[in-house]
């Protein structure tokens, strides 16, 4: 892929960076070799770099490699923004157009690719699956991944973008998929997951099957349990019989006592009809136990409430009483309290007008403190404008034109000139700012000592105003106790009279307890005496045995009934168990075929899942990149001898030992040290020697695509990828971008990069700051 012509507009890099709407770079006229794009940090330079690719999306600015992970919204503004790429790839000539809008709150992108063909007519770009570029993400990301491969593999091998992640986070199953792309051997994954799919869908149907399975070993189940409740069925109608005629045998016995005691009661009437007097007189005392004993609980309750409001009314009192010395005391406290009340409100007004006074002053010292904060910053910013001004002033006597007539025109010196003129001006303000402070710095150490005070007086206004409201309280209370002194004489009366009421209450309810208790002790008397005559009479009474005779008859009636009902229903449980035996017995007919059906499915999925391990990431795919470990260990191997001497040597393990000794698929990068003798994994190498390595392993997994995978990109980016590297590694790090260039044959790199040295050593400049102008 190599870059012809970018063109944006409405990007907030470009309008804060170089102050522009729009910008439009031709790229094709560059030459080959290193190309640095320099600039001041925000001058822009890492939004053209960002944008120097077909892809949608800027790396630098996204939280992880996927379009998912950015959204060009964050970086647009106004209702309008363009980004036109075009480029070249495999010989053919592309252009990307991507199309933003944004009227009111919601936006509208739009996203086209086009090749140019022969005759030099733009057509819209399609895929070999019949995909044409319409304007819709999905569609443009699947062309554009059609001519370059995955987003991913781009970023990793040939374009190292800020905040980039090192290939040594990736974990074994990331690695492998990179890999896998890169290696082309990506369709093996795809069939792999298609076994996967296979299998998926094998394994439903067995489910399928094995439920079947499962309902018809439920149903053998069930035959068990209709065998053994159908032998139930039978020996609960045995049971069930047997019992319907031991209650047949035990109601004939009955009805012949019950005639028995039918004729010896013919000869007891006149008892009969005593015993019917009897119940009704006892009926009548029982009426007026109970009668009497509701009046008792009626008296005791109004008893009980008149002698509980007597004796509240006598607390009362007491509690008035209680009070005497307090009321008649309360006249003179009154007056103290006023008296005491009046001096504390005299001192308040002057302590009041002394805050008043010292917080007018407080504000002032406030003023004068923000006065000072404000004239030191302004003062900060001026003196350090006028060391500027000097300074670009001092180059009029120090160039060595100095003394000529060319040197007071000389355009050069225009801008030391112009800060020689604003040096007086500037050093007048700052006095001025100076006299200004020190204004300011009196009144604060005047007023200072003053507004301490404040909380002094604060504190005691408030111990005024507490003492203030306890006298108020105690005068209150004062005279609510003078306004009690008319109440004595009447609780002493009421304390009286309360006490004569309450012992006539209660000798009356003594009077009415005794008449009743009388009242109630004959009643029992007579309720005691009937029950002895009854007793006497029901010796010869056989009502009461003919009746128990009825019940028991009754309770046989009803057994033989139940136990009829049951016969029956167990007959027709034994039937319809029967027929539902022999319904599930032709069902499982089928269960042999239905297991053996399931054994294939089983020999099936284990086959498909065979051929999915074989072509996944554990198989051929992790077999060919074993192959292709040493090929790529040695191009980066290489790049380090080259660039950074014999220092350093990477091994890349494609296994990992288990504690049981044995080996199982992993992604692990060590770097042997042959200064110290030393092997240890990147993730633990100091940050500068993490570029290195990092920066080697990207740079080989690009000459490995180009020489031995077939991926034909032109072009390579890093974005200040030499930031924590010491000088020497810099100038070492520049040669490894060139030996890169070499060894795969790329046309350009665009780089950024802040240190002047690697700037110098470029083919070509692109200055950013220069585009503001």
């Amino acid at each position: 892929m190599r870059p012809l012509k970018l063109t944006l507009t409405g990007f907030i890099g470009v309008r804060d960076g170089m102050k522009r709407e729009s910008v439009s770079l031709d790229l094709a006229s560059l030459p080959t070799g290193l190309i640095a794009l320099t600039g001041p940090n925000g001058a822009g330079k890492s939004t053209i770099m960002d944008n120097l690719h077909p892809y949608r999306i800027m790396p630098s600015r996204a939280t992880k490699l996927s379009v998912d992970g950015f959204s060009y919204w964050d970086h647009l503004y106004g209702t309008h923004a363009l980004k036109e790429f075009e480029w070249e790839h495999g010989g053919v000539h592309y252009r990307s157009s991507f199309a933003f809008r944004k009227p009111g709150k919601t936006g509208k992108a739009e996203y086209f690719l086009a090749w140019c063909d022969p005759s030099g007519t733009w057509q819209p770009m399609q895929t070999g699956d019949g995909t044409v570029s319409d304007g819709k993400a999905d569609t443009y990301d699947a062309c554009v991944e059609s001519v370059c491969g995955s987003l991913e593999s781009f970023f990793t091998s040939v374009f190292s973008a800020q905040n980039r992640r090192p290939l040594a986070s990736y974990g074994a199953s990331e690695i492998k998929a990179l890999l896998a792309e890169l290696l082309h051997i990506d369709h093996l994954r795809t069939l792999a997951a298609k076994a996967g799919d296979v299998v998926k869908v094998l394994g439903r149907a067995l489910d399928a099957t094995h439920q079947q399975l499962v309902a018809l070993g439920a149903k053998r189940d069930r035959v068990v349990q209709i065998d053994q409740a159908i032998a139930s069925d039978v020996q609960s109608l045995v049971a069930a019989r047997e019992s319907r005629e031991a209650l047949n045998a035990r109601a004939v016995t009955l009805s012949d006592q019950r005639a028995v005691l039918v004729a010896k009661q013919t000869a007891n009437v006149d008892a009969q009809a005593r015993l019917r007097e009897l119940a009704g007189r006892r009926s009548q005392i029982a009426s007026s136990l109970q009668a009497l004993a509701n009046d008792s609980a009626a008296d005791d309750r109004r008893f009980a409430q008149r002698l509980s409001a007597l004796r509240e009314s006598i607390a009362g009192h007491n509690a008035v009483i209680g009070q005497r010395d307090a009321i008649l005391g309360a006249a003179a406290a009154r007056d103290i309290a006023q008296a005491r009340l009046a001096g504390l409100e005299a001192r308040v007004e002057p302590v009041q007008q002394a805050i008043a006074a010292l917080e007018a002053k407080q504000l002032e010292l406030t003023a004068a403190t923000s006065r000072i904060n404000g004239l030191t910053s302004e003062g900060e910013s001026k003196a350090s404008l006028l060391r500027s001004l000097e300074q670009q002033a001092s180059v009029i006597a120090a160039v060595p034109c100095a003394g000529h007539a060319m040197h007071d025109t000389c355009p050069l010196l225009a801008q030391a000139r112009e800060a020689n003129a604003k040096v007086p001006e500037q050093r007048i303000s700052l006095n001025n700012l100076r006299v200004a402070f020190r204004t300011s710095r009196e009144a604060v150490d005047r007023l200072t000592p003053e507004v301490q005070q404040l909380a002094t007086r604060r504190a005691e206004l408030k111990t005024l105003s507490a003492e203030i409201a306890a006298s108020r309280r105690d005068l209150q209370m004062a005279i609510d106790l003078a306004a009690r002194k008319p109440l004595l004489d009447a609780a002493t009366e009421g304390v009286r009279k309360a006490s004569e009421e309450l012992a006539a209450v209660e000798a009356e309810g003594k009077a009415v307890r005794e008449r009743r208790q009388v009242q109630q002790d004959s009643l029992s008397l007579q309720v005691r005496e009937l029950d002895a005559e009854v007793a006497r009479l029901g010796a010869e009474d056989v009502s009461a045995a003919i009746a128990d005779l009825d019940r028991q008859l009754t309770q046989c009636r009803d057994g033989i009934t139940a136990a009829d009902a049951r016969i029956e229903s167990l007959i027709r449980s034994q039937a319809t168990r029967e027929v539902e035996r022999q319904a599930i017995a032709n069902e499982l007919a089928g269960f042999d075929a239905t297991q053996s059906r399931a054994n294939r499915i089983s020999d099936e999925i284990a086959s498909w899942k065979l051929l999915a391990k074989g072509l996944g990431n554990e198989g051929v795919v992790a077999l060919t990149i074993d192959d292709a470990g040493p090929a790529l260990t040695k191009m980066v191997n290489d790049l380090l001898l080259a660039c950074y001497g014999m220092r350093f040597t990477v091994e890349i393990q494609t296994q990992r030992a288990l504690a049981s000794g044995e080996l199982r698929e992993g992604f692990e990068i060590l770097v042997h040290d042959a200064d110290i003798d030393s092997t240890k994994a990147v993730t633990v190498m100091s940050g500068g020697q993490k570029v290195w390595i990092n920066e080697c392993l990207t740079r080989g997994i690009a000459l490995y695509l180009a020489s031995n995978a077939g991926q034909p990109y032109q072009t390579l980016f890093s974005d200040e990828s030499d930031g924590p590297l010491d000088p020497q590694r810099k100038l070492q790090f520049m040669r490894m971008k060139r030996e890169v260039l070499r060894q795969g044959g790329y046309e350009r790199e665009f780089f950024i990069s802040q240190t002047p040295d690697l700037v110098a050593e470029a083919d070509a400049v692109i200055d950013v700051e220069a585009l503001a102008a």
